[in-house]
């Protein structure tokens, strides 16, 4: 992650939050390709998954954390917005299990499916709380700023 750079999108919030919950989907989709490729023995096929997702993951953390984090920090301060901080934390260690399990691919199926089942599981939690606390209350803010400028 440390070395790629991927420009954010220049689109409006409520459209970026609408592509960011899509690709939610779709990583979720990846992540169960991976596994049930992975449990057929088709470690190949699950590596290719992987690299899939991991561009899509990289452009989807350069949008949330360069557009609603910035708004929801400008907004609310660090303080304020620490909830929303501690969500989007979680980028590392998913991207970490990410390599983890490409790196158990073509290694230990054992090893795999618990790794596997974390990277799932970490995912799913991270996605429901920026769906349901972190977008929201960005788009709020984003919409209150709307109003703002329109009664000036």
């Amino acid at each position: 992650m440390a070395g790629d750079r991927y420009a954010p999108r220049k689109m409006d919030l409520a459209e970026l939050i609408g592509v960011l919950e899509e690709e939610h989907r779709t990583m979720r989709r990846g992540l169960a390709r991976v596994r049930d490729t992975a449990s057929k023995g088709d470690y190949g096929e699950a590596s290719v998954a992987l690299r899939q997702l991991d561009s899509t993951f990289k452009q989807h953390i350069a949008d949330e954390e360069s557009s609603i984090l910035r708004l929801l920090i400008d907004e609310l301060g660090a303080k304020g917005a620490e909830r929303e901080i501690r969500v989007f934390q979680q980028h590392r260690p998913i991207h970490k299990l990410m390599q983890t399990v490409g790196e158990l691919a073509s290694k230990s199926a054992r090893e795999l499916g618990t790794e596997q089942g974390k990277l799932e599981s970490l995912f799913t939690e991270h996605t429901i709380l920026e769906e349901e606390n972190v977008f929201p209350r960005a788009l709020g803010i984003f919409k209150g700023r709307s109003q703002q400028h329109q009664s000036q």
